[in-house]
C-alpha cells in the first residue's frame, strides 16, 4: 500500500508524459510483486477461501478463526489491486484483473457475513475492522445501488471498534456521488480534505 501511495499525486509529480510513463513502469513492478506475493500464499489459504477447512480436520472454532483471517487477507490483497488501478490508471477503464479483484472482495465480504451468522459469532453483526479498506476500495468502484447500501451498512457497523468508520462511510458516499456526476474517478484523499480538512488512515 505504501508503494502505491508513493506514486499518487500527493507524493510525486503527475500529469506529464514523462511522469505518467514512469508511474506506469513503477505500477507494473508493483503488480508483478503482488503476483509474486499471491503465489507465495500458504496452501491452507485456498481451503479457507473455498470454505473447505472444517471438522474433523480442525476444530470448528479454529476453522472459523483461520477462515475469517485468511479471507480478510485475501480481501486486502485485492484492495491493493484496486488501489493500484485508481492511482496509476485513474483515467483508464478497469482491467480484467481489477474487475476480478472487485468481484473477489464482493463475494468474500458476503461470504464472511454469512459465515458469521452460521457460526453464531458474538461479533456476527460486524466484519473484521481490517475489512474497512477493502470495503472502501470496492465501494469506490461499485455501481449497483443495493451493493452500495450493503457496503455502507457494513462500514457503519464497525463504529464500535473503528472510530473512523462513520467518517469513512461519509467519504465513500461523497466519492460515489461525485464520480456518478463527473463520470470519472475521484481521489479519496481529496474528498477527505474537502470534507474534514484532514486525511486519516484506514486499516
Amino acid at each position: 500500500m505504501g508503494r502505491i501511495s508513493n506514486i499518487d499525486p500527493w507524493h510525486r509529480s503527475r500529469g506529464t508524459v514523462a511522469d505518467e510513463t514512469e508511474v506506469m513502469r513503477i505500477a507494473d513492478r508493483i503488480s508483478h510483486d503482488l503476483g509474486t506475493l499471491w503465489e507465495a500464499r500458504p496452501p491452507l489459504m485456498d481451503y479457507t477461501l473455498t470454505g473447505q477447512l472444517a471438522a474433523p480436520h480442525v476444530s470448528a472454532s479454529l476453522a472459523y478463526t483461520l477462515t475469517r483471517t485468511f479471507r480478510t487477507f485475501f480481501a486486502n490483497y485485492h484492495a491493493s489491486r484496486i488501489h493500484l488501478h485508481r492511482v496509476a490508471y485513474k483515467h483508464l477503464p478497469l482491467s480484467p484483473q481489477t474487475l476480478k479483484s472487485i468481484a473477489n472482495i464482493r463475494n468474500t465480504a458476503h461470504d464472511m457475513v454469512q459465515l458469521q451468522a452460521v457460526a453464531l459469532d458474538p461479533c456476527r453483526e460486524m466484519l473484521p475492522v481490517n475489512m474497512l479498506w477493502p470495503l472502501l476500495m470496492w465501494g469506490c468502484e461499485e455501481d449497483d445501488p443495493d451493493e452500495r447500501v450493503w457496503i455502507t451498512t457494513q462500514i457503519k457497523t464497525m463504529e464500535t471498534v473503528a472510530t473512523n468508520a462513520n467518517i469513512t462511510a461519509q467519504v465513500l458516499s461523497e466519492v460515489q456521488t461525485r464520480q456518478d456526476a463527473l463520470r470519472q474517478r475521484v481521489d479519496v484523499r481529496t474528498i477527505m480534505h474537502e470534507i474534514f480538512d484532514s486525511c486519516f488512515a484506514i486499516v
